[in-house]
């Protein structure tokens, strides 16, 4: 197995889990745990960070940028900072999607 790939099964098993537990338990599991743990190995090994733009455009095709926002806005500072970098959100983006 590749693991630098296991986030291709993480991300169906994500659907299963917004499907029957909700989208907040969906977010916490693939953006709160998996897509911070795998920057995380990104950073020590490159077939990881190869991977982590794939990974990174596979959440936005699962949740729509009005889940990402509310997630994000219900973090602690330091890991909203993180994610938010991590998933390209920026104040402006957020202002845009209010409009």
């Amino acid at each position: 197995m590749q693991f630098h790939k296991i986030w291709v099964q993480q991300c169906r098993a994500t659907r299963g889990i917004k499907r029957r537990f909700g989208v907040k338990s969906a977010l916490d599991y693939l953006i709160g745990e998996k897509l911070m743990n795998f920057d995380d190995a990104a950073e020590q090994h490159p077939e990881f960070a190869t991977e982590l733009p794939r990974f990174q455009a596979a959440v936005w095709n699962i949740f729509n940028p009005y889940e990402l926002a509310g997630y994000l806005s219900s973090l602690k500072p330091s890991k909203r900072k993180k994610l938010k970098e991590l998933l390209y959100v920026n104040d402006s983006s957020r202002s845009r999607m209010a409009s």
